[in-house]
């Protein structure tokens, strides 16, 4: 970007101290670093916390990136609640999983009706 050098370390400890004054997109971004080991080393446990924290400040994003990680833990039942939270606060692809779901058998017409 305009001849500036990416300073991961640096953005990690500008976003954590965003963090601290409760920015949601700072939590979801520190989530997505981790996630993804994008320069920083892979964290599912901290990328879950950073999702959890933004999730819980609305960020839909994070909460269907937590039903992600769920899914990817073989927790079904966590990540169709988080798919069917983040859906009925307009995320049209979390609308998208939980019918994937249900097609794979992984979810219940009981489980839709719950939420």
């Amino acid at each position: 970007l305009y001849g500036l050098v990416k300073d991961v370390t640096r953005a990690v400890e500008l976003y954590e101290r965003a963090v601290e004054l409760g920015v949601k997109e700072a939590h979801f971004s520190l989530g997505v670093l981790y996630a993804n080991g994008a320069k920083v080393e892979k964290d599912t446990a901290k990328a879950c916390r950073h999702y959890e924290a933004a999730a819980m400040c609305g960020h839909v994003f994070a909460r269907c990136n937590l039903g992600w990680e769920e899914y990817n833990a073989g927790n079904y039942d966590l990540a169709i609640q988080h798919f069917l939270i983040s859906a009925k606060l307009g995320h049209e692809d979390s609308l998208t999983n939980v019918k994937r779901l249900f097609m794979k058998g992984l979810a219940t017409r009981a489980d839709l009706a719950i939420q």
